[in-house]
């Protein structure tokens, strides 16, 4: 977990993100902005567009500052930050609470998740009362989507075949789908879920087709 006392103590922090972890690494970056700290942000993939509207979201690099003396990996355990603001009594602004907010909305798939409890949406409720902007963070994360998971849904719609009368969906992608797509594994995963709004499925499979049907993800309705 964050230090406290090296923050107090450091002269320049480096907080490592990726898209996982960007919102909080947000939060953590406007925090740290009012101890008269140099920060700064480093993210070893590209940032994907729908993060495009949170704070510093501009100010992500691939190097690594060698002046930094305190460099925190940031994760995408959103609950655990707003709870080490909150022990260190931290004044949670509007650009945090966004940025809160997102990540929630991030790791808890929407707040549908089913890790997703009571203690989460009482968080949730506590970053609305912040001004955390609910509005911008839906639009960006949940109904804007790139041109390359169209194209890579297309392809996975096109392989679907539905089997265990029609109970199991299987869908199947291959290196040359992904490249032409622009696209990765993890994008036919995320995109997975949406099978199971087909009636009657509750099952989907996803098979990498190059390397003999190998299946790649299973998930199942809950």
């Amino acid at each position: 977990m964050i230090n406290i006392e090296r923050i107090e103590q450091a002269s320049h922090i480096l907080l490592v993100t990726t898209n996982d972890t960007f919102a909080n690494a947000s939060a953590l970056y406007s925090f740290i902005l009012t101890k008269h700290k140099k920060v700064s942000l480093q993210n070893s993939t590209a940032l994907e567009h729908k993060l495009s509207f949170l704070p510093w979201f501009e100010k992500c690099r691939h190097n690594t500052p060698s002046t930094a003396d305190y460099i925190i990996e940031v994760d995408s355990n959103t609950q655990k930050y707003f709870e080490f603001f909150t022990k260190n009594a931290i004044k949670i602004n509007k650009k945090m609470a966004t940025a809160f907010y997102a990540g929630l909305l991030s790791q808890y798939d929407a707040f549908d998740a089913v890790d997703c409890d009571g203690t989460i949406f009482a968080t949730a409720s506590k970053l609305l009362a912040l001004q955390a902007d609910k509005k911008t963070c839906h639009e960006y994360m949940l109904h804007r989507v790139p041109l390359s998971h169209i194209r890579l849904k297309e392809k996975l719609f096109a392989s679907l075949l539905l089997q265990e009368n029609a109970t199991h969906a299987y869908v199947s992608i291959s290196d040359k789908d992904l490249q032409s797509c622009n696209t990765k594994v993890t994008d036919a995963i995320s995109l997975m879920k949406e099978f199971l709004a087909i009636v009657h499925v509750t099952q989907v499979t996803l098979l990498k087709s190059d390397e003999n049907n190998k299946i790649i993800k299973n998930i199942k309705e809950i």
